[in-house]
């Protein structure tokens, strides 16, 4: 395999970075370049090449956040569903995390002995419900 020259490796990279530019996928952007995936990500290992394909991809993540917004801003309520537990998660989740602290000792035997019966009384209930039809 012919040793490849410095300059036709710059020429690859910048065909690489454009292609990618242009919203194509690592592996397309390598063909396009005419080089294999595993010579993007070698290429990768260099800081200065990872921080430029880093911020190509980022440049991808906020256009995607702004069609996200206008999107919500347009009314798409799952839009705005998202975009609210992303964005103001201390208001906006579906759970709440509560922390209880207890001092001595917990029973919880007579609880537990509750639930199995209306469990067992729910059981019961959709058996009779199934005999009948």
């Amino acid at each position: 395999m012919p040793k490849v020259t410095k300059e036709t490796e710059n020429r690859q990279k910048e065909a690489f970075l454009k292609s990618l530019e242009r919203g194509e996928s690592i592996i397309d952007s390598a063909k396009a370049a005419g080089i294999s995936r595993v010579t993007a990500w070698r290429w990768r290992k260099s800081k200065r090449f990872k921080e430029k394909v880093l911020a190509i991809i980022d440049s991808r993540t906020q256009t995607v956040e702004d069609a996200l917004y206008a999107s919500a801003l347009k009314g798409n309520v799952i839009a705005i569903i998202f975009w609210l537990k992303n964005r103001a998660k201390d208001r906006w989740k579906d759970r709440f995390e509560q922390k209880v602290e207890v001092e001595g000792e917990l029973k919880i035997t007579d609880a537990k002995k509750k639930l199995i019966n209306e469990l067992d009384i729910l059981a019961a209930k959709k058996k009779k419900r199934r005999g009948n039809k």
